[in-house]
């Protein structure tokens, strides 16, 4: 066979290649579009994978480590739902990567004529749950909102939850109607970009949403521990504990929707909602060690008792006699003192021994709350 000599400067590693398109037109392409390809499969792939775990993960340790009787509460069930339509949601999204929607010269050439119906439908699936998740994403941070503003006068309550929901309503709508195109788009094999305005108001609208609720919910929080630091109450407790969680849930997911508009890391913005899911449940499980009965009351320790109330276990008997144990160690120490106080008038010299008091464990209590973010676009490149 007959070699030719490339010239003197000719990279084989960025070569270009042509490929013939459906309609006979050749387009041109090189090998660094190829390797960027490979690595970004590969980092969508990695990226699916981290989050199918960390949702079926965080769902084990909700139901091994909840009480039965709290499993019935509306916080329980919601959260719980969106850990498992998440995580379904990225399983089917990995499916992506495998399908006939990531064959090279479709992602190439922008032609999908030779997408199967199954991979079709398993895009309109992801859709779909994409849309059921933003929905239970939205009314866990509402339940949220509306345990720390209970407490507040009514005109004020009114007008923080009208404005929180209506925020989230047009979130929803906006994701709605993204889903709908992208099926659209999806069961007709077209490309997805002649609506890429929609994917972007939608993901907008949706971050607005999320950094508006999370305000309010540790705005209220941190105003309440100031009020309970000024009257000398306890200054680290449950409701510190999700203020600091809160906090940190309002900030990631907000770095992550801010590296989703960056082309440097795309396939971080798909994290957004698996982010948010994972982190306030963590706050709950750190957060669940008071165990008292709580009562809902206006007034400076009125957040602190709700948030007991609505996101822990309450075990009575446990506390009962806790307080008995005590009561009997400090009869105990009160009763040494007066021997030893007589001991010594009579000029005899009293040794105390040490004593060991003895008090009721208290139990870790774990609610799984909130979650929030935006998935990947459905039918474009993810």
């Amino acid at each position: 066979m007959e070699t030719i000599a490339p010239p003197p400067e000719f990279d084989p590693w960025v070569q270009y290649f042509t490929l013939i398109a459906p309609d006979g037109s050749n387009l041109t392409f090189n090998m660094e579009e190829i390797n960027q390809y490979r690595m970004y499969t590969a980092r969508v792939s990695i990226s699916h994978g981290t989050q199918i775990g960390a949702s079926f993960l965080l769902l084990l340790v909700l139901l091994l480590l909840t009480r039965a009787e709290k499993r019935k509460s509306a916080i329980f069930i919601v959260n719980a739902l969106c850990l498992v339509t998440n995580g379904t949601r990225v399983t089917l999204l990995s499916c992506f990567v495998t399908s006939s929607w990531w064959h090279p010269y479709s992602q190439l050439v922008g032609d999908y004529s030779r997408v199967i119906s199954q991979d079709a439908g398993t895009m309109v699936a992801y859709n779909t749950f994409a849309i059921v998740v933003t929905t239970l994403v939205m009314l866990s941070l509402s339940l949220q909102v509306w345990v720390v503003c209970i407490t507040t006068v009514p005109v004020q309550r009114f007008f923080i939850m009208g404005a929180t929901t209506l925020m989230a309503l047009v979130a929803i709508g906006y994701k709605f109607a993204f889903v709908v195109l992208s099926n659209k788009q999806s069961l007709a094999h077209q490309s997805f970009d002649p609506y890429a305005n929609v994917a972007l108001v939608s993901y907008i609208t949706q971050a607005a949403s999320i950094w508006m609720y999370s305000c309010v919910f540790t705005y209220k929080l941190g105003h309440a521990i100031l009020q309970r630091r000024k009257l000398k109450m306890p200054q680290f407790g449950p409701m510190q504990i999700v203020f600091i969680m809160g906090c940190q849930t309002l900030i990631i997911p907000a770095i992550f929707t801010c590296l989703h508009f960056q082309n440097a890391v795309p396939e971080l913005g798909a994290q957004v909602l698996t982010v948010t899911c994972i982190f306030l449940p963590l706050s709950a499980i750190w957060a669940g060690v008071v165990n008292e009965t709580i009562v809902v009351t206006r007034g400076p320790d009125g957040h602190h008792r709700l948030i007991q109330s609505e996101f822990y276990r309450s075990e009575p008997d446990s506390t009962a006699g806790s307080n008995a144990s005590s009561s009997a160690a400090e009869k105990s120490r009160q009763m040494s003192m007066c021997t030893c106080a007589t001991r010594c008038k009579g000029g005899e010299s009293a040794v105390t021994s040490p004593r060991k008091s003895t008090l009721g464990d208290e139990d870790d209590d774990v609610e799984i709350r909130r979650e929030f973010g935006f998935a990947v676009r459905g039918s474009e490149r993810v």
